[in-house]
């Protein structure tokens, strides 16, 4: 098991709508469907505003390659693209390996 740390920057006035795409359309496609397991979605309240912090479970690295996959051939990918691209500044992908 390794975890995948997302820290997302979002848009001023965007943070409803980016909570709302991981919510609903990011979880379905890669914790119903990929297999991936979010293990919580917070919203850093000191430091920089505005940034969202994700914590998924995946079975090993291949596992992230597959889910990117799966997302990319979804349907609703394009569309959600374009969302994600009006919201977010930045993203940045960290991969954990627990030691104790």
């Amino acid at each position: 098991m390794i975890l995948l740390q997302s820290t997302i920057f979002v848009r001023p006035g965007k943070m409803a709508i980016m909570l709302d795409i991981i919510r609903n359309r990011l979880v379905p496609i890669l914790q119903d469907g990929a297999g991936w397991k979010l293990l919580g979605c917070y919203e850093q309240r000191v430091g920089r505003l505005n940034t969202i912090v994700d914590l998924w479970e995946l079975t090993d690295y291949n596992h992230f390659t597959q889910a990117f996959a799966a997302y990319r051939s979804d349907p609703d990918y394009p569309a959600i693209r374009i969302l994600i691209d009006e919201c977010v500044e930045q993203e940045t992908l960290v991969f954990l390996e627990k030691r104790f």
